[in-house]
Formats: C-alpha cells, sequence, structure tokens
C-alpha cells in the first residue's frame, strides 16, 4: 500500500475523523448520564418530588415518567458510597454453566468476590470479580468443616499471579495418588486411581481475607503505577492522532499506542505523542500493560529505561546514549526521594531547558 496516494491518505483522514466523532460522542452521553444522575440525585429534586403528593395532572405525567429515573439514580448514589466505604464485597452466585451439573449443587453455588478500585480523576474502574467453588474434603475430626474454596473464575488481569496466590492462602490438603481403597497406587489390579489425601497431614487453613487484601493491594499498585505515568504524560504534554496530525508535517514525533486507554483512563483511541518540552523527551511511556518499567526516548537518541515498584517508588535506571551509559542521568532518577511523580522535577535541574532554539546551561 502506498501511503502517499491520495486516496490512501484520503481514506486515513475519514477515519480519523470518524473516530474522532465517536469520542466526542462517547464524552456527550457520559456528560449526560452524569448531569442526569446529578439533577434526579439533587436533594431539591426529590424533596419536591416526595411532597407533591396530590400534584397537577400535568405534574402527575412528569413524576411518572421521571419517577424511575429518580430510583436509578438514588441506586446509583447508594451504589457508590457502598463502594467507597466497602472496597471488597461478596455476593452469591449461581454457575449458569450445565456441565458443572455433574460435580453436584454445591459446585454450582458459587461465592463472588468484587473488588473495586478508585483512581486519580476520581471515578471507580470497572469491578474486578472472583468467583470461588465450594468443594467438600474429608474431615480430620468429627464437627469440623469439610467445606473448601477454590478458584473457579476470575477477571484479574494476567500478570497478577492469582494461582501462586490461591496456593498460599487458600491450600488444600496434600493428595497422594491412590487405588479406590487408599492403598497407593494400583498398576496391575485393574482398578483406577484416584487422588487420595496424604494420611496423618493436618488440613491447612484457609484465608479467603488475606488473598483478597494481597489481590487488591497488587490491583491498587497497578493503577497507582499508571495514574503516575498518566500524570507525567500529562505534565510533558500530549498529542493525539487526529485529522490535523495526520496531515501535520511540521512537528515530528513517534507516534506510541496509547496503553492507558485500554485501562479506563481516557476515552480517545489511536496513537499519542509528546509535545515538543523543555526535557527533550520523544516518548515517555510503560513497556507492557503492567506498567513496571517505564521507557524514556530523548531527542538526542538517548534511549532509557526504569522501574517502578509497588510503592510508587523508582529502584533502578539505566540510560544509554551514543556514548554508552549515561550514568549521571541514571543517578538523577534515583536520587532524592525516589517518587516517580517527581521524576520531571529531578529531570529539570539535570536537563538543558528549552527556550526556542536555545539551549540554557546545564545546572547540576
Amino acid at each position: 500500500m502506498d501511503l502517499n496516494d491520495p486516496t490512501t491518505q484520503l481514506e486515513e483522514e475519514l477515519d480519523s475523523e470518524i473516530s474522532s466523532i465517536r469520542r466526542e460522542i462517547r464524552k456527550l452521553q457520559r456528560r449526560r448520564r452524569f448531569l442526569a444522575s446529578s439533577i434526579l440525585s439533587s436533594e431539591p429534586l426529590q424533596k419536591y418530588i416526595k411532597t407533591r403528593n396530590t400534584p397537577a395532572p400535568a405534574i402527575s405525567s412528569l413524576n411518572e415518567d421521571i419517577s424511575p429515573l429518580v430510583r436509578a439514580a438514588g441506586s446509583h448514589t447508594q451504589l457508590n458510597h457502598h463502594r467507597i466505604a466497602f472496597s471488597t464485597t461478596t455476593f452469591p452466585f449461581k454457575d449458569p454453566s450445565p456441565t458443572t451439573d455433574a460435580d453436584g449443587e454445591d459446585s454450582k453455588n458459587l461465592l463472588g468476590v468484587r473488588i473495586d478500585v478508585c483512581v486519580r480523576n476520581g471515578r471507580f474502574t470497572k469491578p474486578y470479580y472472583i468467583l470461588l467453588r465450594k468443594t467438600r474434603a474429608e474431615p480430620e475430626k468429627e464437627g469440623q468443616s469439610t467445606i473448601r474454596l477454590r478458584i473457579h473464575r476470575h477477571t484479574i488481569p494476567a500478570f497478577i499471579p492469582v494461582e501462586r496466590l490461591e496456593r498460599i492462602f487458600l491450600p488444600n490438603p496434600p493428595r497422594v495418588l491412590g487405588d479406590a481403597d487408599g492403598n497407593g497406587s494400583s498398576e496391575n489390579g485393574g482398578v483406577e486411581p484416584q487422588l487420595k489425601k496424604k494420611p496423618n497431614t493436618p488440613v491447612p487453613k484457609q484465608n479467603l481475607p488475606g488473598l483478597t487484601r494481597e489481590i487488591r493491594r497488587q490491583l491498587v499498585s497497578w493503577h497507582t503505577r499508571l495514574d503516575a505515568v498518566h500524570y507525567l504524560r500529562e505534565q510533558i504534554g500530549i498529542v493525539r492522532r487526529d485529522a490535523d496530525a495526520y496531515t501535520d508535517d511540521g512537528d515530528d514525533g513517534p507516534w506510541d499506542r496509547d496503553l492507558l486507554n485500554d485501562v479506563g483512563f481516557d476515552s480517545g483511541d489511536g496513537d499519542t505523542r509528546l509535545r515538543k518540552n523543555e526535557f527533550g523527551i520523544a516518548s515517555f511511556s510503560p513497556t507492557a500493560l503492567e506498567a513496571a518499567y517505564i521507557r524514556i526516548e530523548w531527542e538526542d537518541g538517548r534511549v532509557g529505561r526504569f522501574k517502578i515498584s509497588n510503592s510508587g517508588l523508582v529502584e533502578r535506571a539505566v540510560v544509554i546514549g551514543d556514548g554508552g551509559r549515561d550514568k549521571a542521568l541514571e543517578a538523577t532518577l534515583t536520587r532524592g526521594d525516589r517518587k516517580v511523580l517527581t521524576v520531571l522535577d529531578r529531570l529539570r535541574k539535570h536537563t538543558p531547558l528549552r527556550r526556542g532554539s536555545d539551549t540554557a546551561s546545564i545546572s547540576e
């Protein structure tokens, strides 16, 4: 495909305009929902509707129309209050899959865990869910609980080790290969081998609160890293790839796929790049969705990478240029309070400031 072909360029411009219009429609729809919810849940309107017991016919018709909306707005407000007060909640859930019928009724009655995370724009992300299946274990003593929990389904991102955390916080009794009587492995007896509980082994305790706390801690750490990257990109300045950006040849710069769009930070689609800035940074983006490593590219060809810890600190950094490693810049990234939110402040003291085409002297 020839990128210089006028037909190709026209198609790209039209696709970009369509994407821009769709972004604007989504913004307006969210704005309408926000205003409607704010008006319907406001105290004056609620009080007005409750006090109009014998309204005029026109008001009565209006009340009938907006009554479901008012109830929905009230439920939405109550839900938000609950999410703020309780970040993790549980609920019963029945597995609709017909394939679980053979495992008994307990396997269909699941325990759901919902985890809510609030991000820097004051909104909640889409909830994360963990569905736990109840299984019956052989009791060691009479009267001891035989119900064990195992993770059945979840919506946690793949880079969070849910399976490893399950083995730590929801352990099951160790098992050995045995025959139907539990007498060990049978090779020639014609009996189907089964997994039996290891004899004289104490049943480990399960810690569901510990599991949910650890998973939510890692989710919050992930969103905190994304928040920090998004904040720093905003401070540098972001240019979105719209119809004007396709035809703008006067401001060169590498286009990056904005990973932040994929987790609900922004309604925009497509590519982004950084504006001309005082730091000389041409690209600032996470290397993967988990945002543990951030890649920086400068206009002079230097490329760096630093690691963000779960507590929001820069643990280590590497910067390589034409002359090899720039250890002074590496020390700048990792010195001081080491907070990722103050990376630009530290770079400002190290990097020459740009004033048009002039360059200030480096201040150490």
